[in-house]
C-alpha cells in the first residue's frame, strides 16, 4: 500500500503519488571502490533531473539506488517526507519510483499491450477482459500522448519504439518518477530527439525523471536541473539555466578546460630537428 504522500499526477480515471525524493548522506562502495561518498540529493517533482558526471562518478549507482536496484551502505532517503527503504525495484514502484535501464526488459514475441499490462491484465471472473485492457492502453496512451501500435510485437519495433513501451509499462503500474539511465546511447540522432521530446512530455504532464547521461548536449536542451558527479561525490547541482557546455565539463573534471586541453603549440619553422627517422 502507497503511503499517505503529498502531491498527485492526474491519470485520467485515477490518480497517482507524484514523489517528491530526498537523499541524505547515501553511501555505496563496491569492495575497495567507493561508488558513492556521502551524496546529498533533491529531486523535484515534475521536472528532469539530470545526473552527469564521468565514468565512474558515480550517476548510474545513484539512480540505480533510488529505483531500488541496489541497496546503499549508508545513509537514508525520504520519499514526499517520510523516511523510506528501499531495499527492491517492487519496493521503490510501490512508493511510484521505476527505472528505464539501457537492457530494456519486454518479452519480444509479445505484442505492445500484452507487455505494457503484462502480470496486472484486467479479468472478468477467471477470464481476461481483452476490452477493458484496450480501454485502459488507449487511455494512458491518450493521456501521455506515447502513440505505439498496441498490436505490433515487440520484436519488430525500433529500439527507440520499445523504450516507449517500457515507458508505457513503467506508467501503467503508477510510476511518477522514472529514473533513465543512458537512454540514448544506442539510438540514432532522430530517434534520440524523438525520445527527449516523450521525456519532456512526460515532466510537462507531471512526471519526474531523473535522466542519467554523459551527452550534455541533451542535458542542457531537455533537463530542468542537473547534478554534477565527480569521484561518488556531488560537486554541485542547480538549476540547467545556469549552466552552460563548458561550465558542466569543467565541475566533471575538477580543472579549467585550458588545463585539461591545453592549446597545441606549433614550433616555428626554423626550429631545429630533435628527432627523425
Amino acid at each position: 500500500m502507497r503511503s499517505p504522500l503529498s502531491g498527485t499526477a492526474d491519470r485520467g480515471d485515477r490518480s497517482v503519488v507524484t514523489p517528491h525524493v530526498v537523499a541524505h548522506g547515501v553511501t555505496k562502495t563496491y569492495g575497495g571502490t567507493v561508488a558513492l561518498d556521502a551524496v546529498d540529493i533533491t529531486v523535484e517533482t515534475g521536472t528532469v533531473h539530470a545526473l552527469v558526471g564521468e565514468n565512474g562518478a558515480g550517476k548510474s549507482t545513484l539512480g540505480k539506488i533510488i529505483a531500488g536496484v541496489v541497496a546503499p551502505d549508508g545513509g537514508r532517503f525520504e520519499v514526499n517526507g517520510n523516511t523510506v527503504q528501499l531495499r527492491s525495484p517492487r519496493e521503490a514502484l510501490d512508493l511510484g519510483i521505476t527505472m528505464v535501464a539501457q537492457e530494456l526488459s519486454l518479452v519480444p514475441d509479445l505484442s505492445v499491450i500484452d507487455n505494457v499490462f503484462l502480470g496486472i491484465e484486467a479479468h472478468r471472473g477467471p477470464l481476461l477482459n481483452n476490452r477493458d485492457t484496450a480501454r485502459r492502453y488507449a487511455a494512458l496512451s491518450d493521456h501521455y500522448g506515447i502513440e505505439v501500435d498496441p498490436d505490433t510485437p515487440v520484436k519488430d519495433l525500433s529500439v527507440a519504439t520499445q523504450q516507449k513501451v517500457e515507458i508505457l509499462r513503467a506508467l501503467a503500474r503508477d510510476a511518477a518518477l522514472v529514473v533513465m539511465d543512458e537512454p540514448t546511447a544506442r539510438l540514432t540522432s532522430d530517434e534520440a530527439k524523438t525520445l527527449r521530446k516523450t521525456i519532456r512530455d512526460l515532466a510537462d504532464r507531471g512526471v519526474t525523471v531523473i535522466f542519467v547521461s554523459h551527452f550534455l548536449e541533451e542535458v542542457i536542451a531537455i533537463a530542468d536541473r542537473v547534478t554534477i558527479m565527480r569521484d561518488g561525490k556531488i560537486v554541485r547541482t542547480a538549476a540547467i539555466a545556469e549552466e552552460s557546455h563548458d561550465s558542466l565539463i569543467q565541475a566533471m573534471i575538477g580543472r579549467s578546460l585550458d588545463a585539461a586541453f591545453p592549446k597545441r603549440v606549433v614550433p616555428a619553422s626554423t626550429a631545429p630537428v630533435v628527432l627523425q627517422t
